[in-house]
């Protein structure tokens, strides 16, 4: 059995390892995977970083680390350099560029700027599964759909990353994607060499904004899909409501969240009354602070359903800059 959950430090060395093990990304990384753990390790948690691990359950309660996945935001400027030739391998560049600095991953409130103004880039990085889960289909099938649950509902500007094997460029392209080589310098989606050739010399695999405009229906289109969030939760609210998403008591969520149960029920209290103040909301929640029981229920998973289909409330953002864009 395969579960997957965020990752945390400890984590880090063993999936660093991973890539130093690993034929094609060793040679990629050359001296700078010594900093990779740092790197991870400094931005682990931050709004900007979102790292996932896959663990193998064995029958007793003994789980083994087997894969890792990362992806941040990053800045115009980087994302702009990387697809400019000569174009760099990804890993390294990003390692150094954050160990030397200037660092070219957001900090949160930069997060919550761009997120509600220009919009964010995405970046993927190169990362490795344990040498004998390389090709199992599931991982690379799960990890697509948490990585499209967890940004759907962002303001997205432009998608980046590298392929480690061909699967991942025919993958890309069929999803929407588009990759670029050195010479010529154009974006394309048409393969006019061999796709074993294309991810072994520095390549890029991008989607922009306008690029997924352009392919209706495609996984890229879906995926840059963007409205504006109206209601306007509070990031404490934002982590509740994240969490209640997955299921749970109140009693549970107050254990999750390192809260106590009474600030849990002031917190729903307050977004109740948010979502009822909300002048632009297309679906109407009623609040009744004297409902409880089966319909204070009812109108928890009402509101909870109105989330998932609505991401962008959940997602880092002023409702100030949004009013004054």
């Amino acid at each position: 059995m395969i579960q997957y959950r965020l990752a945390r430090p400890d984590d880090i060395a063993t999936c660093v390892q991973f890539i130093a093990d690993h034929p094609v990304l060793r040679p990629r990384y050359g001296p700078a995977i010594e900093h990779l753990g740092t790197v991870w390790r400094r931005f682990l948690g931050s709004d900007a970083l979102f790292s996932i691990v896959a663990e193998q359950k064995g029958s007793g309660p003994a789980t083994r680390l087997i894969a890792s996945n990362i992806a941040s935001l990053v800045s115009d400027d980087f994302a702009s350099d990387l697809a400019k030739p000569p174009l760099k391998w990804l890993g390294p560049e990003l390692v150094n560029r954050c160990i030397h600095g200037p660092a070219p991953i957001l900090t949160d409130a930069e997060v919550r700027q761009a997120n509600s103004t220009k919009g964010v880039n995405i970046l993927i990085w190169p990362t490795a599964t344990r040498a004998d889960f390389e090709n199992l289909p599931e991982l690379l099938q799960k990890s697509q759909v948490i990585f499209f649950d967890t940004y759907r509902g962002f303001n997205i500007k432009r998608l980046q990353a590298q392929a480690t094997n061909p699967l991942e460029i025919t993958m890309a392209i069929n999803s929407g994607g588009w990759y670029l080589l050195n010479a010529p310098s154009v974006h394309r989606q048409s393969f006019e060499e061999p796709v074993e050739s294309i991810f072994l010399q520095p390549h890029m695999l991008e989607v922009t904004k306008e690029m997924a405009a352009k392919q209706p229906g495609s996984w890229a289109n879906l995926f840059f899909a963007y409205r504006k969030p109206v209601i306007g939760f509070t990031p404490s609210e934002q982590r509740l409501l994240s969490a209640a998403l997955q299921g749970g008591t109140d009693g549970e969520l107050s254990d999750l969240l390192g809260v106590s149960l009474s600030a849990v029920k002031k917190m729903w209290a307050s977004i109740y009354l948010r979502v009822q103040s909300a002048k632009r909301l297309d679906v109407r929640i009623e609040v009744d602070e004297s409902v409880n029981g089966d319909r204070g229920k009812e109108k928890k998973q009402k509101l909870l359903v109105f989330l998932r289909e609505h991401p962008e409330e959940l997602r880092p953002y002023s409702l100030k800059l949004l009013e004054n864009g």
